[in-house]
């Protein structure tokens, strides 16, 4: 019997020295899990914002270990749907393989808490403070015309305000932010700078005629004249999404907030089951710096300031339109597609580009093509999504010569096969409602000849 009890002990020690090193435990929440989450997607993913669960403590996410396996993987989360190359991008998210392969372990493990006292403080986040990093104030702020009282249940639609600019000459903000005061509600918002009719009266962000009537889109598109952008629109002048809503720019470059003229708030909030008020601000910060160059806001279609007064026909299915011609989407087209040009008349210096379309959209690509005929492509976006308005900023500002052509190419899948899809036997006609449609490539840049530091008669 003692025999047998020191062959069976002996047979334990050469299977445990058989092990390979380190492969005795998975991966825990609390030493290796929860920085990962507190880094990548604790800010949305937490009380009072946007995203559909918290994320925080170890009760939170056990129940959602394997799906958020699933998402990682799959990298669909954290958000991020530019492929691989074009220019380097500032502001990218992801995983890194390790970070993926850290969580793929530790729910194939069982997904362990571990010991507790390893887990890493809580993040903190001043949702409702200003986030320059300077750490002072807004040297000015706008407030939304209204605060604004979201239903507890329903599918919202647009919300389009209008205020008056407060100042007696214009602006240059070297820094902006929209500050939602209710993140949990926000799907996005965008304010623009626009022009209203001569005699507009707004009273509690709606806009009306001399005579008190509801002025119409037909009136404000007619006022906004050459302000007006490709399929609708004006000069964008911040925006706000999950992970984005602070800009700063690049020392000398500012953002023009031009007095006499007006901002269109376009707002969408999403219900959370229980009534909710939003009221966002705008903050602005003046240049410490004299400003030479100002920021630009454009999309590509749209003629450049310094672009002769022509525009380039759209390509639609391979057959050009004129631009205020674009046809509608028609019903069960899976794979519509449309190409929008600018030429580049005189040398510009570009900072930034944003994809945006509605539920149909399906992918957004931009090409340069330098005067030499070289053909790069700047940003591909295979996957669009329409809840992730992202901003792409560039590493590195970009110098476009002039000879360049600027281009954006799309495609819509107005078909069952989109999820998304409110109503694939309906046309899609262009708007501003979700389940309308919009093809807008925005650039952000600068006109390098530019001297704004300079007085206007040198």
């Amino acid at each position: 019997m003692q025999n047998r009890l020191n062959l069976i002990i002996a047979s334990l020690a050469l299977v445990a020295a058989a092990a390979p090193a380190g492969a005795a435990e998975a991966p825990t929440f609390a030493a290796d899990v929860a920085p990962i989450l507190y880094e990548e997607c604790a800010s949305c993913h937490r009380p009072g914002d946007i995203a559909p669960m918290s994320l925080l403590t170890y009760r939170e996410v056990r129940p959602w270990s394997r799906a958020i396996k699933d998402k990682v993987v799959s990298r669909e989360m954290p958000p991020w749907h530019a492929a691989p190359g074009g220019v380097p991008i500032r502001n990218s998210r992801g995983l890194s393989q390790d970070e993926i392969d850290t969580i793929v372990a530790w729910v194939d493990g069982g997904a362990p808490l571990g010991d507790a006292a390893k887990m890493p403080p809580l993040p903190t986040f001043s949702d409702n403070e200003w986030h320059h990093p300077s750490g002072r104030p807004p040297d000015h702020i706008l407030p939304m015309p209204v605060e604004m009282e979201i239903p507890a249940q329903g599918e919202l639609p647009y919300i389009t305000l209008y205020s008056a600019i407060p100042f007696e000459e214009d602006v240059f903000a070297n820094a902006i932010e929209m500050l939602p005061s209710n993140r949990s509600v926000v799907h996005h918002l965008s304010v623009n700078v626009t022009t209203l009719p001569e005699g507009t009266v707004l009273v509690d962000g709606q806009a009306y005629d001399a005579a008190g009537a509801p002025l119409t889109d037909e009136a404000i598109r007619a006022a906004r004249g050459a302000d007006s952008n490709a399929l609708g629109g004006a000069t964008k002048l911040i925006c706000f999404v999950p992970g984005r809503g602070f800009e700063m720019f690049h020392a000398g470059v500012a953002k023009r907030v031009p007095a006499g003229k007006a901002l269109q708030w376009s707002l969408h909030y999403n219900a959370t089951g229980r009534p909710e008020v939003d009221r966002s601000r705008i903050g602005i910060w003046l240049s410490d710096a004299p400003v030479t160059h100002e920021m630009l806001s454009r999309t590509i279609g749209s003629p450049l300031p310094t672009t002769p007064d022509r525009t380039l026909p759209v390509i639609v299915n391979g057959e050009e339109v004129p631009r205020r011609e674009v046809p509608v989407i028609p019903p069960f087209a899976d794979d519509w597609a449309i190409t929008m040009q600018t030429d580049v008349s005189e040398p510009i210096t570009f900072y930034a580009i944003s994809p945006h379309m509605h539920l149909r959209g399906k992918d957004m690509r931009f090409r340069l093509v330098w005067p030499d005929g070289r053909d790069e492509v700047l940003l591909d976006v295979p996957r669009y999504d329409f809840n992730w308005q992202t901003e792409f900023e560039l590493v590195d500002p970009l110098h476009i010569p002039a000879g360049s052509r600027l281009i954006v190419e799309g495609h819509y899948d107005n078909s069952v096969r989109n999820r998304y899809n409110p109503a694939p036997h309906r046309e899609v006609y262009w708007g501003e409602q979700s389940w309308d449609e919009m093809f807008e490539g925005w650039i952000k840049y600068s006109i390098d000849s530019q001297d704004l530091s300079k007085p206007a008669t040198e």
